[in-house]
C-alpha cells in the first residue's frame, strides 16, 4: 500500500514540477493569440492557422506521439537493466539514445526539405474547393507553409531530447522550455508588417526562431547527464528494432488522432472565412487546463508505468492509473464546467479588442462550449493510453482511432448539414468519447486489472462539487450588470466569479471527504502554507 501511495506521490510531484513549466508557456501563449487576434484580419488568421495545421501535425505525431510512446519505455528498459557503473551512464541505453538519434536526423531532414518544397498539394488535399478557390488567401496559405515547415525539424529534436530528461526523472526544463517559442512569437507578433513582404511573413519567421530556442535550451542539460546524443551506426541494434516495432501502429494511432484536426480544418474551411480561426482559439483556452492537467500526468505517468511493469509489478501499476485517472477527472470536470458556464465572458475579455469583433466573440463561445465537453474524455484518453504504450501495446489504440476517426468522417457531414460549425464540434464530441471508453473497457483485458466501479462512483461524486460551482460562477451576470462594460467591469466580474466558484468546489470536495481533494490538493496547501509559514 505504502509503495503504491509512493507511486502516486511521484508522479503527481512530477506531473506538477511539468504543470508549473507548462504554466508560463500556455499563458504567454494565450497572450499570443490575443495580440493576433486583435492585428490581424480572420483572413491572414486563417491563412496562418492553416498553414501552421502541417508542421504542428508532424509535431503531435512525433513530439507528442509515437516518438515518444515508443521510445521511452524501451529506454527506460534498457536503463534499468544496464544501469552503468557508479550511477553513470549505461552504455545500452547510451548506444539506444545515439543510433536512434541518427536515424530521426536522417528521416527529419528528408521530411523537411519535402514539406519545403511541395506544400502546396498536402494544403490542397486537406482544405476545402471553396477556400482553395480563393487564389489569393490560399497562394498566402502555401507561402506561410513553406516557410514554417522547417519548425518539423527543430521541435521535433525537442521532442526527442524531452523524451530523454523524461525518463531521466527531469520534468520541469523541457515543460518551461516552450515558453522560449511563444516568447519568440510574440515578439514576431508585434513587429511592424511593413517590415516584410507579406502579411504574416514575420509569424512564419517567428516560429523558426522559436522551435530553435525551445530545441537548444535542453542541450546543455543533457550533455551535463551524459546522454546529449550522438552519430552512431544505428542498424543491429535490437532495442532500436523494438522502438521502430512499436512506432508503426503508433504513427497510425497517434497520426489519426492528429488527422482528425486536419479532417476538421477541412469541414471548417468549407463553411465560410472566420471558423478555422474560431476553432484554433477556442483549443488554445482548452489546452490551457489540458496541458496542466492531463498532459502533465500522462508524460509523468509513462516512465512510472514503463517502470512498474518491466519489474512486473501490474497490481502497483493497476492501483497507480486508476489513481491518477481519478484525480484527472477530478480536475477536468471542474475546469470543463467553469469553461462551459462562461465561455462568453471569457471570450470577450480575452480577445475582443480590435480586429475581434462581437461577431467572433459569440462564434468562438459556442465553440469553446462544446469544446469544454470534449476536454474531459480527451483529458482521460491522455492518462489511459500511457498504460497500453507502458507494456508496449501500440496496435490497440491505433485501431481505437482508426474507429473513431472513421465515425467522425462519417458523422460529422450529417450534422453539419443540420446545425453547421455546431455539428461538426458535436461530432468531435462523440468521437472522443468513443475513444475513451473504448480505451477504458478493453484496460482490464488488455492491460491488467481495474477498478472500475472506484472511477465510476468517483465521477458521479465529482458531478455534485461542479453542479454547485456552476450555480456559484452565476455571480458573474449580476456583477457586470452593476459595474457595466468597462474593462475593470470585465476584469472584476470574472475573476470574482471565478475565486468564488473554485472556493465552492474545494468546499464542497472537501465536504464530501473526496480522496482526489485529500490526497493532492491539500497537500499542495499545506506546503505552501508551510513555505509561507503560515
Amino acid at each position: 500500500m505504502s509503495s503504491d501511495r509512493n507511486n502516486q506521490s511521484f508522479v503527481v510531484k512530477s506531473a506538477l514540477k511539468m504543470a508549473f513549466g507548462t504554466l508560463s508557456s500556455r499563458v504567454l501563449g494565450l497572450v499570443r493569440e490575443m495580440a493576433f487576434a486583435a492585428l490581424f484580419d480572420r483572413a491572414v488568421t486563417d491563412a496562418w492557422i492553416a498553414a501552421f495545421r502541417l508542421p504542428n501535425l508532424f509535431r503531435r505525431l512525433l513530439g507528442e506521439g509515437s516518438l515518444s510512446v515508443s521510445f521511452v519505455p524501451v529506454f527506460v528498459e534498457a536503463r534499468l537493466q544496464d544501469p552503468g557503473a557508479n550511477g553513470g551512464e549505461g552504455v545500452r541505453a547510451a548506444n539506444l539514445a545515439n543510433g536512434f538519434f541518427t536515424l530521426l536526423l536522417g528521416f527529419l531532414t528528408v521530411l523537411t526539405v519535402l514539406g519545403i518544397l511541395f506544400p502546396e498539394p498536402i494544403l490542397q488535399m486537406v482544405l476545402g474547393p471553396p477556400y482553395v478557390a480563393q487564389t489569393e488567401k490560399f497562394e498566402l496559405t502555401v507561402r506561410l507553409a513553406r516557410i514554417m515547415f522547417g519548425f518539423v525539424f527543430l521541435i521535433s529534436l525537442y521532442a526527442y531530447f524531452m523524451g530523454i530528461l523524461n525518463a531521466l526523472g527531469i520534468y520541469g526544463l523541457p515543460a518551461m522550455a516552450p515558453t522560449l517559442f511563444n516568447v519568440a512569437m510574440i515578439v514576431s507578433t508585434l513587429l511592424p508588417p511593413a517590415w516584410f513582404p507579406s502579411p504574416g511573413d514575420g509569424l512564419a519567421w517567428g516560429v523558426i526562431a522559436g522551435g530553435f530556442l525551445q530545441m537548444a535550451i535542453l542541450v546543455p542539460a543533457l550533455a551535463k547527464r551524459g546522454y546529449l546524443p550522438k552519430l552512431a551506426w544505428p542498424f543491429g541494434n535490437k532495442d532500436i528494432r523494438h522502438v521502430l516495432r512499436n512506432m508503426v501502429p503508433g504513427l497510425i494511432g497517434l497520426g489519426l488522432i492528429q488527422v482528425t484536426t486536419i479532417v476538421n480544418m477541412r469541414f471548417a474551411s468549407e463553411l465560410g472565412e472566420g471558423p478555422i480561426s474560431w476553432i484554433a482559439w477556442a483549443d488554445r483556452l482548452l489546452e490551457l487546463p489540458l496541458s496542466l492537467v492531463s498532459v502533465s500526468l500522462g508524460t509523468a505517468l509513462l516512465p512510472t508505468l514503463s517502470g512498474l511493469w518491466s519489474q512486473k509489478r501490474a497490481r502497483e501499476m493497476s492501483d497507480t492509473m486508476n489513481f491518477l485517472l481519478r484525480l484527472n477527472l477530478f480536475l477536468c470536470v471542474g475546469a470543463a464546467a467553469g469553461l462551459y458556464a462562461l465561455s462568453g465572458p471569457i471570450i470577450e475579455l480575452l480577445f475582443e479588442r480590435g480586429r475581434f469583433t462581437a461577431v467572433d466573440t459569440a462564434a468562438t463561445a459556442g465553440v469553446l462550449q462544446i469544446w469544454a465537453l470534449i476536454m474531459v474524455p480527451t483529458a482521460c484518453v491522455r492518462v489511459l493510453a500511457p498504460s497500453y504504450y507502458a507494456i508496449k501495446n501500440t496496435w490497440f489504440p491505433a485501431l481505437v482511432s482508426v474507429i473513431c476517426l472513421v465515425v467522425h468522417i462519417v458523422l460529422a457531414p450529417l450534422l453539419m448539414a443540420r446545425w453547421g460549425l455546431t455539428g461538426l464540434n458535436s461530432s468531435s464530441l462523440l468521437s472522443s468519447s468513443l475513444n475513451f471508453v473504448l480505451l477504458l473497457s478493453f484496460y482490464g483485458w488488455l492491460v491488467t486489472g481495474f477498478a472500475y466501479g472506484r472511477v465510476f462512483l468517483a465521477f458521479l461524486k465529482f458531478l455534485v462539487p461542479a453542479a454547485v460551482m456552476v450555480a456559484g460562477l452565476q455571480l458573474y451576470w449580476p456583477l457586470r450588470a452593476a459595474l457595466g462594460d468597462s474593462l475593470f467591469a470585465k476584469v472584476f466580474s470574472l475573476v470574482g466569479a471565478v475565486v468564488v466558484g473554485g472556493f465552492v468546489y474545494a468546499l464542497v470536495s472537501r465536504l464530501l471527504g473526496l480522496e482526489e481533494w485529500h490526497g493532492t490538493a491539500e497537500r499542495l496547501l499545506a506546503k505552501v502554507r508551510r513555505r509561507l509559514k503560515l
